[in-house]
């Protein structure tokens, strides 16, 4: 978010390129219409400033407003602007990808020294049970709905979905990484699955591309 004191600066700065105006146009009403369209340009500042985050300097965007306004920079075309910044963005993304990719690798490999961790897929799907299972143990994922519960989160605990109650998902339609971690899981077992993004949700911004995914899951039945 941006501090508070950005914004001050923002508006008052903005206010004080409104003296051009007439006496009489700061007199006037300000009509329904004007509140609305007022609204929504806020609204769209804000949303775009916040995309942008980072990309940019708050202080030359103050200065480059104040110089559109005073006629003293020529105004570029709209596409042009919006073919820059999503070039912007999608170069903001590519960058992501990679560190969210690094920050995954760099947490498996230390999660893999751990003594109770279990390894299914080398660098890639490891396990940690939490409460052993007595029951019968799960044989072929691929053909069989087992009744689980789950919680699915970041390696910063942000949860993402969950089922407490029990629910039967087709296994051969799940991510990989949940599909290959629960090989072996007994019945009334819950286990801690860490799942690299190759073998989750890749590409998909769930919750960002190339994200590390961790589920906690418990076999109710099979």
């Amino acid at each position: 978010m941006m501090i508070w004191n950005k914004w001050c600066f923002f508006l008052a700065t903005f206010l004080s390129l409104t003296c051009c105006c007439s006496e009489e146009n700061k007199n006037e009403p300000i009509q329904k219409h004007q509140s609305e369209v007022s609204e929504d340009l806020a609204q769209l500042l804000w949303n775009i400033m916040q995309t942008y985050e980072g990309e940019y300097s708050f202080k030359e965007l103050v200065v480059n407003l104040w110089k559109l306004n005073a006629g003293r920079q020529e105004s570029k075309a709209l596409d042009e602007c919006f073919a820059s910044l999503m070039e912007s963005l999608e170069k903001k993304a590519i960058d992501q990808e990679i560190i969210n990719l690094q920050i995954a690798d760099s947490y498996l490999q230390k999660l893999k020294t751990m003594n109770d961790i279990h390894e299914l897929v080398q660098n890639k799907l490891y396990y940690k049970i939490i409460i052993p299972g007595t029951g019968e143990a799960v044989k072929d994922l691929s053909r069989s709905s087992p009744l689980i519960s789950f919680k699915e989160k970041t390696i910063n605990g942000e949860i993402l979905s969950e089922n407490t109650s029990g629910i039967r998902l087709p296994f051969s339609e799940v991510i990989a990484g949940l599909q290959n971690g629960l090989e072996g899981i007994r019945v009334g077992e819950k286990r801690e699955i860490f799942i690299h993004p190759d073998l989750a949700y890749g590409e998909f911004p769930k919750p960002e591309p190339y994200s590390l995914i961790v589920i906690e899951v418990t076999l109710i039945s099979l």
